[in-house]
């Protein structure tokens, strides 16, 4: 309901200023003309009288018998100064006239009226005392006036232009204005929280510009709030989770401890209690770490110092570190690359953390007695290393997930297999951090993890 309120008041005002405005640039542009034609008349009167009694001397100078010659000069001066004249008596009987007047008497009742100001037919007169042999006559001049109804038309024609063009501009801005209408209900709408909302974008000028730019703050702001959500869930599944990871060994290791001090605890148990509170405390310090690590992934503050190395050293060494653990389990490595040397620009140390985490997670969460399967392929833009192992079926069930941090296969976080669940969660962000790709894949009893890094 404001909203509405709101985009009718702005239309509202907009059009009504807008017709104001054009009413009043209106009425400038024809008071304008007046004020010029006003102006016109009143330069052309005084320059019809100047060429009145210019006429005049000349006639009256040499037109001063009622003889042909008289006539013939009478008739040349009226024509060269573009004017009708006339000689007539006191009756208005015309004694001499020049060749466009077509009358034979003048109403001279009419030309009283007209020099009193009683009557108009249009024209302008000027009225001469003259003598013809030795008689009085009045010699009358006058030209045809430029008809005010020409001016009427000149107004009539350009009061009609510019009423079509205003409302040609007026249909135009009446479009606009209902646009920024549209615009204000959008800002209304983002303002209430409706970051769904999108205004339409047309109009290939500014303001489908400003409405590209709404939109796209309305799509930012939405994904910032939604950004912001996910990372207090997270922050709380972190907390809740890393709670429950320090809490069980620190409990495991409080518990041998007090039986450690427990006087009536016999040496031999003391020692092994002693061992098993040590191994505990490895444990966790080895999941601080992984967390501790993990935090400076997240937050960005981890320096990446690239060099160009061979990334089947990295491969290798990272084997055989692991071979005494994967021993233990009867598990061996294939290797099925032929490479000796692929050099990429990369951290060293942190990409060898990615295939200790990798090969360390296909050991724990492996079968005995089978093998690991390592294979490498180099293409012009990049490099893919694939780690593949045999599980039992079913104990992924969802594979998508062994990338986030502290998830177990079945989500067992009471598994006798050791880890502090970030191993994965580890790997991935550092191959982001080098523009790469990881993934895994499960087939019934296999399981494959691919790395991909650009050259």
């Amino acid at each position: 309901m404001k909203n509405d309120k709101s985009k009718k008041l702005l239309k509202g005002s907009l059009k009504r200023e807008f017709l104001l405005l054009s009413i009043i640039s209106f009425f400038i542009i024809i008071s304008g003309i007046i004020i010029s034609i006003r102006i016109n008349n009143q330069n052309s009167i005084s320059n019809l009288i100047n060429i009145f009694n210019k006429t005049y001397v000349e006639i009256e100078r040499y037109v001063n018998k009622l003889d042909d010659n008289c006539k013939a000069y009478f008739n040349d001066v009226s024509n060269l100064n573009s004017v009708n004249a006339v000689i007539i008596d006191i009756n208005g009987n015309i004694y001499m006239k020049s060749e466009n007047v077509e009358e034979t008497i003048i109403d001279t009742n009419k030309i009283e009226k007209i020099f009193h100001n009683e009557y108009s037919d249009g024209n302008i007169y000027q009225r001469y005392d003259v003598s013809l042999d030795g008689k009085d006559y009045n010699l009358l001049i006058w030209r045809e006036k430029v008809g005010n109804e020409i001016f009427i038309k000149i107004i009539l024609v350009i009061s009609s232009s510019f009423l079509l063009s205003i409302s040609i501009i007026y249909f135009y801005a009446f479009r606009k204005a209902k646009y920024i209408g549209k615009l204000t209900e959008g800002i209304n709408e983002f303002s209430y929280g409706n970051l769904d909302y999108r205004i339409i974008e047309k109009g290939n000028d500014e303001l489908e510009f400003l409405a590209k730019g709404m939109n796209y703050m309305a799509e930012n702001l939405k994904n910032s709030i939604e950004l912001e959500r996910n990372q207090e869930k997270l922050k709380s599944e972190l907390i809740t989770n890393v709670s429950h990871d320090l809490r069980t060994p620190l409990t495991s290791i409080i518990g041998y401890l007090q039986l450690i001090d427990n006087e009536k605890t016999i040496e031999n148990d003391k020692k092994r209690y002693t061992k098993i509170a040590l191994n505990k405390s490895y444990k966790l310090k080895e999941l601080i770490g992984d967390l501790f690590e993990y935090s400076k992934l997240q937050s960005n503050t981890v320096d990446i110092n690239k060099s160009n190395v061979n990334i089947i050293e990295i491969i290798e060494q990272s084997i055989g570190e692991l071979y005494i653990e994967a021993i233990k389990r009867n598990i061996t490595f294939n290797k099925k690359y032929d490479y000796s040397n692929i050099t990429l620009n990369i951290d060293s140390m942190k990409i060898g953390r990615v295939f200790e985490n990798i090969l360390s997670n296909s050991i724990k969460y492996g079968l005995e007695n089978s093998s690991v399967l390592i294979d490498i392929n180099e293409s012009v833009e990049e490099v893919i290393i694939s780690i593949e192992n045999e599980i039992e079926q079913e104990s992924l069930e969802d594979v998508d997930k062994i990338f986030n941090r502290f998830y177990r296969g079945n989500e067992s976080r009471n598994s006798e297999v050791s880890g502090s669940g970030l191993g994965l969660a580890i790997a991935k962000s550092i191959v982001e951090l080098h523009n790469g790709d990881i993934y895994a894949e499960c087939c019934e009893n296999t399981f494959k993890i691919y790395v991909k890094i650009p050259k």
